[in-house]
């Protein structure tokens, strides 16, 4: 660390948040001149196991330092990559209550992650899920977002939160999950843009707080790891505070590494203000310290450049049927909520909102799929939009009349800057109290949030799987079908 410079030095602490190839040609000159400590890729760049390595390969060939890559797999590499095993969410977890399980999944990421080049995950989410109004937590819930982003009502993507609760109640609820990471020796945590008015009555987000990211959480909490922020792209961020102001302040409140989209102006800023003393020596070459442990955890005290990747090896490693059946496993975790199921007759109707999605199959394929899978032939599949149209409620009347049995199967997910995505419509809610109304067995099923079953009063029978993934999909179905029971247990209070 003492050869370093102070452009190195800065560099150490700007981790490349990229979501384009226009930004992968941009950010390998950065990689090239030491100035990003770090890559942090979307599923706009990963489109395989095989691509995702060779990628990688590229990026850290030219780098003077080993770059730590970093994605958002919370629920398993398939969350942001084709090709890998998407797990159910954290909360199906929850409703499974299983230690083992939840190892497992952790196993499954790194496994995966690893064979890839991958190696930092952001997961799991230690935010309390306490809030159902929470519309970027929810599901995610099991280092990240510090102190706490589970009592919000907003989601951080577009708006400064604030957690207005006071230190007695962070020590009991909000703070517990981070220290007992930090007790198990987490090599960094996230955090949060919210504001904390009991830890710093001026009300900066925590990302920008000293009393919160040096006095309570290396100081009074022990943490000696690397802190890093939520990407600084979020709208509680620039939409509150100028690019270059926050990139310092982030670093002088405590922030070792700074996730941005603005990598070369962000390494600008840290640099005047090193040179011009706002950003002192002492805390710069504290933060690159910091740094460069976790570095030394992954890539050795030498901080060795990682062998070659095989994309091959990647692709065989990848996605494989031993990490599909721990999927299967916590799919399992299917809750049914209350009521009764009827058993379907022989051409059931099977309602599915379409969803909007990053990447893979559109929700009538992957539901096609499934019940191709589990051998249920006869089901009749009728698609809806999440706001169905006069003429899909009248289709769906009939269709329901003819069953005379129906389910829907909601699919929802948490979705950055989309606080939408997890809620209901009230032209969804009223189809399904007409079809009751009507006489007809009518069931509804959560393919995402619980909380969207407050809804649906009229129903025999609410379930929830907690995720759309494939394996909680066919586990839903299955249940459905009456050749599964329901497994789990509701994990939160609705």
């Amino acid at each position: 660390m003492v050869t370093m410079n102070t452009d190195e030095l800065v560099g150490q602490l700007v981790w490349a948040f990229i979501s384009s190839a226009q930004d992968l040609t941009s950010v390998e000159q950065a990689v090239r001149e030491g100035r990003v400590s770090g890559i942090w890729l979307l599923p706009t760049e990963m489109h395989s196991p095989g691509e995702t390595a060779a990628l990688i390969d590229r990026l850290q060939a030219v780098a003077p330092t080993p770059l730590l890559i970093g994605v958002d797999a919370e629920a398993g590499l398939g969350l942001v990559m084709g090709g890998a095993t998407y797990l159910p969410t954290a909360m199906a977890l929850g409703a499974a209550g299983d230690d083992q399980l939840a190892y497992d999944a952790a196993a499954v990421t790194a496994a995966e992650a690893r064979a890839c080049g991958i190696n930092m995950v952001a997961g799991p989410v230690l935010d309390v899920n306490v809030n159902p109004a929470n519309p970027i937590i929810n599901t995610r819930a099991i280092g990240k977002h510090f102190p706490g982003h589970g009592d919000t009502v907003n989601d951080s993507h577009l708006q400064l939160g604030v957690v207005d609760q006071p230190r007695e109640r962070l020590d009991a609820v909000e703070l517990p999950p981070f220290k007992a990471a930090i007790a198990a020796g987490v090599a960094t945590l996230m955090t949060a843009h919210v504001a904390f008015p009991a830890l710093d009555p001026t009300g900066a987000p925590a990302t920008l707080s000293g009393p919160i990211l040096t006095d309570v959480l290396c100081d009074e909490l022990g943490f000696q790891g690397a802190v890093v922020t939520d990407c600084m792209n979020m709208h509680a961020i620039t939409h509150n505070f100028d690019t270059r102001a926050a990139a310092v302040r982030t670093v002088l409140a405590g922030c070792d590494l700074v996730l941005t989209h603005k990598w070369d102006l962000t390494h600008e800023a840290l640099v005047a203000a090193a040179r011009d003393g706002q950003l002192s020596d002492s805390r710069l070459r504290e933060a690159a310290a910091r740094v460069r442990t976790v570095k030394a955890d992954i890539f050795g005290p030498d901080l060795a450049r990682p062998r070659p990747l095989d994309p091959q090896q990647a692709r065989e490693m990848v996605g494989t049927a031993a990490h599909a059946a721990v999927a299967d496993r916590i799919a399992a975790s299917v809750t049914v909520v209350d009521g009764t199921l009827p058993a379907p007759p022989e051409k059931p109707l099977i309602m599915a909102t379409r969803m909007a999605r990053r990447f893979g199959p559109s929700v009538e394929a992957q539901l096609r799929a499934a019940l191709t899978s589990i051998g249920w032939a006869g089901a009749d599949v009728l698609m809806l939009d999440p706001t169905p149209s006069d003429a899909q409620t009248q289709r769906a009347m009939q269709r329901a009349r003819e069953a005379g049995w129906a389910t829907l199967l909601h699919f929802n997910q948490v979705q950055s800057f989309d606080p939408d995505a997890v809620l209901v419509s009230e032209e969804l809610v009223s189809l399904v109290a007409r079809i009751a109304d009507a006489g007809i067995a009518m069931s509804v099923a959560s393919l995402g949030s619980p909380y969207i079953l407050s809804g649906f009063q009229g129903a025999v029978a609410r379930l929830c799987a907690y995720s759309t993934c494939d394996a909680s999909l066919r586990a839903t179905l299955r249940v459905l079908a009456g050749v599964a029971q329901a497994e789990g247990r509701l994990p939160t209070l609705l």
